[in-house]
């Protein structure tokens, strides 16, 4: 059935409220750095503590690269069997795995549960979530449902975020020092708290999203007389089709380096803050969570509006990579003033932040349909996403190795991918005209 009216906002709201959880309980690291550091290495000594950044790496690891392993079958997945069981399986899932991960178990079962928030999270979220955003709006309106989910979705990170910071700040004590009975049993509260929201989300998806969907921009087609795209079936065939789109590779690559400057900015910047700049470990996750979920939600609402007014997705994402870019070298060259630093730190939110809410919007600029969009979203994931799969675990080897100086590798890196994903971007705005110009 189609989704109409008010209840299509229901179910973006719902569907962006899952998604924000299931993006925020696996990167607790983004906001939770130091207290996950004492964490692991002292109140449960999992790892030694001169390794303690790469065992956080390398739990991050295992994450990405089930993530990346999943994507395309999570968007095969989704055109097979559709949106609702996919994400009230993922939701049940990553529910339990946060009961699990609240009682700080051992090394193995760390990983264990960061292999399985991977699954939930590709194969049975991720790809399900996009394709009912897509299926809300028009193709006029794909940039605002894009980047009003964006906006729900830092909502959510926010408040989720800011839970955490109240509840682990109770285990700071007079004169900064930690007392770790404390910090582990409010990270068991926030763990259980999440569990519990995932498992709510399951039963409001349960009663709220039909079992078959019909896009807006299919219905929107049936409503002038013009025949829609038919779901194409899973088939070789299908999958081959979308490897031989150009637009599938320009935009994998595009967005790759846009999530380039989000793995690294979202997982270091606090802990930078900490080490470099020499601000408290509250301080540190509270500016965490202003710049990864209030900023990322108002700029991720801003982006899809500059992007119908530049009148492209892909050249919006080019702009803001290069002034993406020129921010962390800002970020590098004032780290002697903290306070300045600390401000290029919430400037360079709003870039990197906002250039998640397009996206997935990009898709119909460079000629993907609406019946491959399970398939594309996967093999687009796949290549995007792959800073989860390494760069946790490099960022962390650098870290314990070179100490503060890993955060100008980090940066460095950023930079180089900054440099690269403007090239592409331009090739993608050419790529995009001739589209246009051929139809």
């Amino acid at each position: 059935m189609v989704v109409t009216g008010k209840k299509r906002w229901l179910v973006l709201i719902m569907v962006s409220i899952l998604a924000g959880v299931m993006v925020y309980v696996p990167f607790l690291r983004y906001s939770y750095y130091d207290q996950m550091v004492l964490l692991f290495s002292e109140y449960k000594p999992v790892a030694a503590a001169d390794n303690v950044n790469e065992f956080i790496g390398d739990f991050s690891f295992w994450f990405g690269l089930i993530c990346t392993v999943g994507y395309p079958i999570g968007g095969i997945l989704v055109d097979r069997f559709g949106e609702k069981w996919l994400l009230i399986i993922g939701a049940v899932m990553m529910g339990a795995c946060s009961f699990w991960f609240g009682v700080v178990p051992g090394r193995m079962s760390i990983i264990i549960i960061h292999a399985l928030y991977g699954i939930g999270t590709s194969f049975f979220i991720w790809n399900a979530y996009l394709k009912t955003v897509r299926k809300m709006g028009t193709a006029s309106e794909q940039g605002s449902m894009f980047s009003s989910s964006e906006f729900v979705r830092a909502i959510v990170g926010m408040l989720l975020g800011f839970l955490g910071v109240a509840l682990l700040n109770r285990a700071v004590m007079p004169g900064s020092t930690t007392d770790l009975e404390v910090l582990g049993a409010q990270w068991r509260n926030m763990l259980f708290f999440n569990g519990i929201l995932f498992m709510i989300l399951a039963v409001a998806v349960f009663f709220l999203i039909p079992n078959k969907i019909i896009g807006a921009e299919d219905a929107e087609l049936a409503s002038a007389g013009e025949a829609a795209p038919a779901q194409e079936d899973l088939s070789a065939a299908s999958v081959l089709k979308v490897l031989k789109m150009p637009g599938t590779w320009l935009l994998s690559l595009l967005i790759f380096f846009c999530f380039s400057f989000t793995s690294a900015a979202n997982g270091y910047l606090g802990s930078y803050t900490v080490n470099v700049l020499g601000i408290s470990q509250t301080q540190a996750s509270t500016f965490a969570v202003i710049r990864n979920y209030i900023i990322a939600g108002l700029a991720t609402l801003a982006i899809g509006f500059i992007a119908d007014r530049i009148g492209s997705k892909v050249k919006t994402l080019g702009y803001y990579l290069a002034i993406a870019t020129v921010l962390t070298a800002a970020v590098i060259f004032t780290k002697g003033a903290a306070a300045v630093c600390v401000a290029f730190t919430f400037i360079f939110a709003i870039v990197y932040t906002g250039m998640r809410g397009i996206y997935f919007a990009t898709l119909g600029e460079v000629g993907i349909p609406l019946s491959l969009t399970g398939v594309a979203t996967g093999v687009i994931s796949l290549i995007c996403y792959l800073p989860d799969v390494y760069f946790a675990k490099l960022a962390g080897i650098w870290l314990d190795r070179y100490g503060n100086h890993g955060y100008d590798l980090i940066w460095y890196w950023v930079i180089g991918c900054g440099v690269l994903g403007i090239i592409v971007a331009f090739i993608t705005v050419r790529y995009s005209k001739k589209l246009r110009e051929t139809r």
